[in-house]
């Protein structure tokens, strides 16, 4: 039951946490392809509706109004190599190989020479875990499946405050949900330790609604520099789900009522989950017309998930606080853009600090310090009404041990990949 609970919770973190966290775990940053195409580097030369994720001062500066829709595919591949003492030495294990593609609209209009807003909906977080063979997967105690998905709603005012200030203030309401499966296993009597696949553990979150705010600002001097600077909240947020279990016959009559007496009942489950702030500055640079230079810093307060009120509601008595000791994260994001008259090219690369430690790595958050490059081409269309842009970014995730120090005696190796790529459609009238 311990380790149900814990898992459960686990579950509703990754899951809750994801509207707000812009730094390691499964955090989606890619909101728009032209930034993407300088590898994420954005927050004071953003210059097209994506402004609304990465730094909305800049929407005062965006003539006219703005539609923007945008796609991305996340193609990630991971293996486990197992160490001692559990599983052990040549177990090996692969995920199945899944594709995502998270979405993104954005609309924004500019009122006036001082006045924009903008309306937005993304999927900051979504991706999926699914290990092959199930039944066989040593891991499988802890997770099989997992599926989290997340709609964030923005809505976000900027203000010219003069010829080289701009600021902006907003809100976000992100509707998350989970689905979590993993097996529950019992010591066989007389069995000298081996353990029994006994039932189906299928966890199901509720849309949650996590509620945060952000400021941003954007300097733009005469000269060749532009800076600029975001800051996301943190956000608390109560997240309800509920746990099914279904038992799986052994074929031992008195071992599976046995287990039949001792399985919790299917419940309802809660959690408090305390969301990091997010803290972002940019400096843009125009080495000549035609040419942007920029360098980027993030800096997400993820050591303020440092545990997990976790309440059933059936069985209070399992109910119980586990540490999860994240620590704070970063990135840094470098890219540059060439926009020749009849298209515009990008490249750019990044680098992001992993925020779990060791000890809390599994197959259902195997996180890890990752880097990659980054290429970008735009071209307009339709006389210039439109615009169409694209992106690739091969991510390199390190290679990470839990080095005999996970939390749950599942020890090993995890070995990631993950290619993105994306495409945005503006119209600007």
């Amino acid at each position: 039951m311990r380790l149900m609970v814990r898992m459960f919770a686990v579950a509703l973190a990754v899951a809750l946490s994801a509207p707000q966290a812009r730094g390691a775990g499964y955090a989606i940053y890619e909101q728009g392809a032209a930034v993407l195409g300088k590898a994420g580097a954005g927050t004071a030369s953003v210059n097209d509706a994506s402004a609304m994720f990465f730094n909305p001062a800049a929407l005062a500066r965006l003539s006219g109004t703005r539609l923007m829709l945008g796609g991305n595919i996340l193609s990630p591949v991971t293996s486990f190599a197992g160490q001692a003492p559990f599983p052990g030495y040549g177990v090996t294990e692969e995920m199945t190989r899944q594709h995502f593609f998270p979405p993104t609209v954005y609309l924004t209009h500019r009122y006036s020479s001082q006045w924009a807003v903008g309306v937005g909906l993304n999927s900051p977080f979504g991706l999926g875990v699914e290990w092959k063979n199930p039944d066989t997967f040593t891991g499988n105690f802890l997770t099989t499946k997992v599926d989290l998905r997340t709609y964030n709603a923005m809505l976000e005012a900027a203000y010219v405050v003069n010829d080289q200030w701009s600021v902006a203030l907003g809100g976000d309401a992100a509707f998350t949900s989970a689905t979590l499966d993993r097996r529950i296993y019992a010591p066989v009597p007389g069995g000298g330790g081996a353990q029994a696949d006994v039932a189906k553990a299928a966890l199901k979150s509720d849309a949650t609604p996590g509620y945060g705010w952000n400021a941003a600002v954007l300097f733009t001097p005469p000269g060749k520099l532009r800076v600029g600077a975001r800051y996301q909240s943190k956000v608390v947020v109560h997240g309800d789900g509920h746990v099914t279990i279904t038992q799986i016959p052994t074929g031992n009559a008195p071992f599976d009522a046995g287990v039949a007496a001792s399985l919790p009942p299917s419940q309802g489950a809660s959690t408090v989950l305390r969301l990091p702030a997010t803290w972002s500055a940019g400096a843009a640079w125009n080495p000549r017309p035609e040419w942007t230079v920029e360098a980027d810093y993030n800096f997400v307060e993820w050591s303020v998930f440092s545990d997990l009120p976790v309440s059933f509601k059936a069985t209070p008595s399992a109910s119980e606080t586990i540490s999860e000791d994240y620590n704070d994260s970063w990135q840094i994001r470098l890219g540059a853009e060439h926009r020749l008259k009849p298209f515009t090219y990008r490249f750019g690369w990044y680098f992001d600090k992993a925020a779990a430690p060791t000890r809390s790595v599994s197959p259902l958050l195997p996180d890890a310090d990752r880097n990659g490059p980054s290429v970008g081409f735009g071209v307009p269309l339709g006389g210039g009404k439109w615009q169409l842009d694209a992106y690739e970014l091969p991510l390199f995730v390190k290679q990470r041990s839990t080095s005999g120090v996970n939390r749950d005696g599942f020890d090993g190796t995890y070995k990631s990949f993950v290619n993105l790529a994306g495409l945005s459609l503006e119209y600007h009238w």
